[in-house]
């Protein structure tokens, strides 16, 4: 449809005020409650600009972007008292509308009033999608609904241009977590990271997050296990006219394994060896040995290496030191006066798992020490100090390691993985995928483009990683995809297929159908190149075995360039020119084809 046609399309929006308000629910995913709604706006079905993003585009193309919000802001609070809607109402408001000088102030306080909504039930959402060159100015504007009494929050957190600065200068009262970091979550520790890091601040900027996007039971499982309270999606409540206003989803309990370990060391990694004592081992005996040493807290009681309960040091003391203490109870068994409710944790279980216990609903206070079996045996003891130095540690390295354009592990962990699996002599499959002819891609469309493909290139990897299969982007446009399971195979090649089917939305239609471009070869000469394509080479566990790091490093680069000679950009490689051999003492050997 031609410009002309989408203003006069725009023109019957404003003249029928032809807005239809949807909502959103948002719940409490901990008390199963419904904490509000997040207003949407429709254009006229059957038209052109029925769609948000027509419809604000058109809108903000003939400068009528503020007059457009306006409009749906008045309809979608009228209608939220009209049908009686619970909870918060969470009304969208781009920067660019909200910093017009001809924007209406003091309009949207006196339609609240009017209709009896308090401010405070009013939420006032700023996209961080949309740039905003003066952000002193935006807080001000901001301020100024503060003032009415609104609350305020930042919607598409990590999906925009501002950043944690427009974060820590607003300080909104909530966080909207942008959808690309809860897709597949359940699947990608990397994302794991960022909510949980985004879930710490929070709560040190007392600030609610709510994670937007949810489609699968999956993905809420982990956002829960990560803290999110509040939580929007499909999977919980599509926009509609009548919306949702009960969550109804079934009510399970959080599984102790449901997030990716692959980043976290489990439990047995804290294990120091316990002092123990039989049940009915004297409590002089055990009161000696905390006495004799100082920086023994606790002393497990068990029977048959099963752990019955736990003595602990200020506890003992403290019964001792009352009048008549020690002739009272000297001789007493230590199955008197043992705490048993033990805090028990499996040696496999991952660090997250750990935390998430020794602080949930269920235990009163945070201990310094639990017990760790290997079982259901006693295998040792875990301080819960050293658990908090291990996750800030872990934390700190993840945040420092990860590929900031894809957010997926970078080369130290990608080599931490490769020396994991050596050492535990776990056969693999190392997998190396590079995109052909991407240089004339961003000098002809540009570095935008040219990394919106390298996030393509990520999300297909995204899908197949599992505990099996650990996906690396060493940087630029390469990635490693490295499994101890064999169908990667198959998995290679049907990233390879969703690649296909993808890439032409990245080309004009020129280019397109000629399936080629002109640019400058490397020599600054014109030439005709291809369109982009993804190659991936396979290394299988009878070269990636026994490699050094740079043996693998060589063999990977000998994968790609035979799989960019491959007809379909796909090699599992069977032979090298480099004619690796394995000797008799299991050490590789290079020599010249």
């Amino acid at each position: 449809m031609s410009g002309i046609d989408l203003v006069h399309e725009l023109n019957k929006v404003f003249n029928r005020q032809a807005i239809t308000a949807l909502y959103q629910p948002i719940f409490n995913i901990t008390t199963h409650q419904l904490h509000g709604y997040e207003a949407l706006s429709r254009g006229p079905e059957h038209s052109p600009l029925f769609s948000p993003v027509p419809l604000f585009k058109t809108a903000e193309h003939q400068g009528r972007l503020s007059e457009l919000e306006t409009l749906c802001r008045t309809i979608s609070i009228n209608a939220f008292r009209q049908r009686q809607l619970d909870g918060k109402l969470f009304i969208n408001i781009s920067p660019k509308a909200l910093l017009d000088p001809n924007h209406p102030k003091g309009m949207t306080l006196q339609l609240v009033k009017q209709l009896g909504i308090s401010p405070q039930n009013v939420v006032i959402e700023l996209s961080e999608q949309h740039p905003a060159d003066d952000i002193d100015l935006l807080k001000s504007c901001l301020n100024h609904y503060r003032n009415q009494g609104f609350l305020t929050a930042i919607d598409d957190l990590g999906a925009g241009y501002s950043g944690l600065r427009l974060w820590s200068e607003l300080a909104p009262d909530y966080v909207k977590i942008d959808r690309h970091f809860i897709q597949e979550i359940d699947t990608n520790p990397v994302k794991q990271e960022f909510v949980r890091s985004i879930v710490d601040l929070c709560q040190s900027l007392t600030c609610k997050v709510i994670a937007e996007g949810i489609e699968t039971p999956q993905e809420l499982t982990v956002i829960k296990q990560l803290g999110v309270t509040y939580c929007q999606g499909y999977y919980l409540g599509r926009p509609q006219v009548q919306p949702k206003r009960q969550l109804e989803i079934e009510h399970r309990p959080l599984p102790s394994s449901g997030l990716n370990h692959r980043y976290c060391e489990t439990a047995e990694s804290l294990c120091m060896n316990a002092i123990t004592a039989a049940p009915e081992t004297q409590l002089k005996i055990l009161i000696q040995k905390f006495i004799e040493q100082p920086a023994l807290q606790g002393i497990v009681i068990e029977q048959a290496q099963i752990p019955l309960g736990i003595v602990n040091r200020a506890s003992l003391l403290e019964l001792f030191s009352t009048p008549y203490g020690r002739a009272l109870n000297e001789n007493k068994a230590a199955s008197s006066v043992m705490q048993k409710t033990l805090i028990t944790i499996e040696a496999t279980e991952p660090l997250s798992s750990v935390s998430q216990l020794l602080t949930s609903d269920a235990v009163n206070t945070v201990e310094q020490q639990f017990v760790i079996t290997r079982d259901n045996k006693l295998l040792g003891i875990g301080l819960t100090k050293d658990l908090l130095q291990r996750i800030t540690d872990e934390r700190i390295k993840m945040a420092r390691h990860a590929n900031p354009l894809t957010n997926l592990p970078g080369n130290v962990p990608i080599q931490e993985e490769l020396a994991k699996l050596k050492s535990q002599d776990i056969p693999f499959y190392l997998a190396y995928l590079d995109l052909s002819h991407f240089k004339p891609y961003n000098d002809i469309y540009g570095f935008s483009r040219g990394d919106e493909v390298i996030q393509l290139v990520a999300n297909l990897l995204n899908k197949h990683q599992t505990e099996y299969c650990f996906i690396g982007h060493v940087g630029g446009d390469d990635f490693v995809m490295i499994s101890t399971n064999q169908n990667v195979i198959e998995q290679c090649r049907a990233i390879i297929d969703s690649f296909e089917s993808h890439k032409c939305s990245f080309y004009g239609e020129e280019h397109w159908q000629q399936q080629t471009m002109l640019a400058k070869d490397r020599q600054g000469n014109p030439h005709h190149h291809p369109l982009i394509s993804l190659c991936i080479g396979v290394l299988p566990p009878a070269y990636t075995r026994h490699a050094t790091e740079h043996q693998l490093s060589m063999l990977s680069a000998e994968a790609k360039k035979q799989a960019k000679a491959a007809i379909d950009g796909f090699i599992l490689v069977s032979h090298s020119p480099l004619c690796v051999a394995l000797n008799s003492d299991n050490n590789w050997q290079q020599k010249t084809a």
